[in-house]
């Protein structure tokens, strides 16, 4: 068959044909056997078998969604991390492979691809750690990871979880999936055409996939036609509420039965999809929004090469209602994309649009006295049907905080407070695992108490407990002969402690204890609830503005029934006395225009009068003249 783009899959290229391709296809096991639904005991469906017929697998391997394991992962700015959490130990880590400042690398906790997976698997979309299983030759890895890999299988690219406009499927199947351990099935049970009875994690390490059968797979038979073909309607562009599944945020000031106050992103409510601007080829590299006409969003240099600037930037806020002057097409460079309302930002000062992103005023909750709190759907595992439901209220995500992004401008973001154990070498903090934790300092961390207060939440952490784990850590730390001048630390509430000589607890500032944060673009508000809609100044300059004045949660173990709160402007780079005293003069800007206005009667008099005697003198002296 001739594709319009040489060098693609079969499926990959664009003939000019708008209308969706019909998949009925062929389904094909991790094997590459064709699935027949009658056979005794068939095996569940490969992607990488099934979708790579036709699309190049490894090219979305490549994707933003899929590569972030890889050693060619790439950084672009600072997003939503994954976040290790243990009640129990008083800790939250923030976790990417991506070398965002102030998270952590899996490996700075010994956390291997499958130790990952049994984590964060739950919202996971496939690939990446999915399908890297140690080698033969690793003498690092876990010996038990070899036995069980076989047994769950890899958990390949799921393509049905973005593509398959099917309501019945349902990820939270292929959640449940993941929890037992049965990788290689998550994608079939997700997509309604099987069941699947059992589950690998209860089956014993010496487990023969090939010729024991603790795992059933059943597919429903009416789903395959004569030749042994199932329709799946995929779409090109995935549906809203598959991007739900991952990206969805919770308001905790109204959830539950108050859920339905809430509004969409204006951006839905009128219409549009979130691939309308979240776009991508082939290669799966879509585009988020951080890509400016005007401005280089970070450093990576190796993320931008990622993609074409010229296009890639139409797809900004900017870029598509105002226009993008770099684009190829005429009508990109116009504004206006997708029917975009060309913003005038009538009487709105040019320093604004230098300072501030378009969200800083336009998305997300508008700023209160003091900063929110939410959930994300990847965080705190929404989405979760049936028993394996949970309701995680940490980490606590505060929001919004108006600070400085890598752009330098001031935007929105989410924050979260970073809270562990670990071990400082040359001013230099290095997260301890968990796991490890709770080995050391089981008695001292309450570990064997049941059920203790605020299980689901902090578990107040008293400044005696820190010292002895401390002290617990550093013995741990001597015997083992560890590098000389390293010392066992605290990382909680924005301060690091450590013990002094004498063995009591001191706390410092340090860069490792900042807050982690990343800039949110949703929910997009309506122009009308912009800040300073409506010349409405005050939003910003006045003396109590949340936006500047704002109070932002501390949030920490130790003490957690106490209010802790810093200023919004330490977040924002911006100087308090300045900004108090610009905001002082807008109480007398009423006063002034009234002035003003008088003033500007009384010279426009003034020159009338002096203009009606000019006209008096020049006709007196026209009359003389005759």
């Amino acid at each position: 068959m001739w594709s319009a783009e040489k060098g693609k899959g079969l499926g990959d290229g664009h003939d000019g044909n708008r209308s969706s391709i019909s998949h009925v296809i062929t389904l094909y096991d991790e094997k590459d056997v064709e699935i027949k639904p009658s056979v005794s005991q068939p095996r569940p469906i490969s992607m990488r078998n099934t979708c790579g017929k036709c699309h190049d697998y490894e090219a979305m391997a490549s994707g933003w969604h899929f590569h972030s394991g890889t050693t060619n992962v790439l950084t672009g700015r600072v997003g939503e991390p994954w976040v290790l959490t243990d009640t129990r130990i008083r800790t939250q880590i923030p976790i990417s492979n991506r070398g965002w400042k102030g998270a952590y690398k899996p490996s700075d906790i010994d956390m291997s691809a499958w130790k990952f997976l049994k984590q964060f698997s739950s919202h996971f979309p496939g690939g990446n750690y999915g399908e890297m299983e140690p080698s033969d030759d690793d003498e690092d890895a876990d010996p038990e990871e070899f036995l069980r890999w076989p047994i769950s299988g890899k958990y390949e690219i799921n393509c049905l979880a973005c593509h398959h406009a099917d309501r019945k499927q349902n990820q939270s199947d292929a959640a449940l999936q993941a929890a037992r351990e049965n990788f290689r099935w998550a994608a079939t049970v997700a997509s309604g055409l099987a069941t699947v009875k059992g589950a690998a994690s209860e089956l014993d390490d010496f487990y023969d996939p090939e010729t024991e059968y603790g795992i059933v797979t059943s597919y429903d038979k009416s789903r395959f036609d004569a030749n042994n073909k199932v329709f799946l309607d995929i779409v090109r562009k995935p549906p809203s509420n598959r991007c739900y599944y991952c990206h969805s945020t919770q308001d905790l000031k109204t959830p539950g039965k108050y859920e339905w106050i809430h509004n969409e992103d204006v951006h839905l409510a009128s219409g549009m999809s979130c691939s309308d601007c979240h776009r991508n080829g082939v290669d799966h590299m879509i585009t988020r929004g951080d890509i400016e006409p005007n401005h280089n969003p970070h450093s990576s240099s190796k993320y931008l090469e990622a993609f074409d600037l010229k296009k890639a930037a139409s797809y900004s806020c900017s870029g598509c209602h105002l226009g993008n002057p770099n684009a190829v097409d005429a009508s990109n460079k116009m504004g206006g994309h997708l029917g975009a309302p060309i913003p005038e930002h009538k009487g709105i000062p040019p320093i604004h649009f230098e300072k501030l992103s378009c969200t800083a005023c336009h998305s997300g909750k508008l700023p209160e006295g003091k900063t929110g709190r939410v959930r994300t759907a990847r965080i705190h595992k929404l989405g979760l049907h049936g028993k394996h439901a949970m309701n995680k209220q940490l980490p606590h995500v505060i929001t919004p905080v108006f600070a400085k992004a890598e752009n330098g401008k001031i935007s929105p973001h989410n924050m979260i407070w970073p809270s562990f154990w670990g071990v400082k070498t040359n001013d230099v903090v290095k997260p301890l695992p968990p796991i490890l934790v709770r080995e050391i300092a089981s008695d001292e961390l309450g570990l064997e108490t049941d059920n203790p207060e605020r299980l689901n939440d902090w578990i107040e952490l008293s400044e005696e407990q820190i010292a002895k784990v401390l002290k617990l850590i550093n013995d741990e730390y001597k015997s083992e002969d560890e590098k000389p001048g390293s010392e066992a630390v605290y990382i909680a509430g924005g301060s690091l402690f450590v013990l002094n000589n004498k063995g009591e607890i001191v706390s410092t500032a340090h860069e490792a204890a900042e807050p982690y944060k990343w800039p949110i673009a949703h929910d997009v508000r309506p122009a009308s609830q912009s800040l300073g809609s409506n010349g409405n100044c005050a939003d910003c300059h006045s003396q109590d503005s949340p936006f500047i004045f704002g109070n932002v949660e501390i949030d920490t173990p130790i003490k957690p029934g106490e209010e802790q709160t810093l200023s919004m402007t330490e977040f924002g780079g911006l100087d308090p006395s300045y900004y108090q005293s610009f905001a002082f003069t807008f109480l007398f800007r009423p006063w002034m225009k009234v002035i003003v206005i008088i003033a500007s009667a009384l010279i426009g008099l003034v020159l009338l009068l002096f203009a009606l005697k000019g006209i008096d003198r020049i006709v007196k002296t026209a009359g003389k003249n005759k």
